[in-house]
């Protein structure tokens, strides 16, 4: 970082300013991302520590920012007064709500390159008693008839190349290892009769 400042104090170029300030938010980013995710290594994944969750997924959501303006997505998320401060393993935490945002991501990009004038949205609250976060959005949802199936392992709707089947099943079974769960809702349905909500309940652990 100390080094693309001293390039940049010497640059003339406006385009070259311009491409070393995107590196350098890149990189702070980066960064972030990385403090972040740490609760994914082994250690971190098996214990529980005490945290705001509110900030975990504000956190969270504010280094996807970059990516939502690739795709065109506007979040639509007010973080809480709440701080909602829980005690569980944050590793599995991160890892549920990186897999919710991965698969909107993937399936909000595939209906925007289907239809230019599809305007792609995803949906975040932090809700109480219990401790849930709501994550939704407004691509083509899932088939009814495929509510459960999703979270089986290998089952997967993407096309075959990308396809793999792992993400939701290791989601919820990272939440049910931690106590808590998570489902796919059977209400409110788009407008196509599909379902498009997902609960995840955080359980309290000692």
């Amino acid at each position: 970082m100390e080094r693309i400042r001293e390039i940049r104090s010497t640059a003339t170029s406006d385009e070259v300013v311009t491409g070393l300030d995107g590196l350098a938010a890149s990189m702070k980013s980066i960064h972030k991302r990385l403090r972040i995710l740490d609760p994914l290594s082994v250690s971190g994944r098996q214990a529980p520590e005490t945290f705001s969750l509110t900030q975990l997924i504000s956190e969270t959501l504010e280094d996807h920012q970059t990516q939502f303006i690739r795709h065109g997505i506007h979040l639509k998320y007010e973080p809480p007064k709440d701080r909602f401060t829980t005690k569980t393993v944050k590793g599995y935490v991160v890892q549920i709500f990186e897999n919710l945002l991965a698969n909107s991501v993937y399936w909000l990009s595939l209906e925007k390159e289907k239809s230019p004038l599809f305007e792609p949205q995803i949906n975040v609250s932090i809700v109480g008693s219990p401790t849930r976060i709501i994550f939704s959005d407004n691509g083509p949802g899932i088939d009814p008839e495929h509510k459960d199936r999703i979270f089986d392992m290998f089952f997967s709707l993407k096309e075959s190349k990308k396809r793999r089947g792992l993400g939701l099943y290791i989601a919820r079974a990272n939440a049910v290892a931690a106590g808590g769960s998570l489902e796919l809702q059977e209400e409110p349905v788009n407008d196509f009769g599909r379902l498009n909500t997902f609960e995840y309940c955080i359980s309290e652990q000692t």
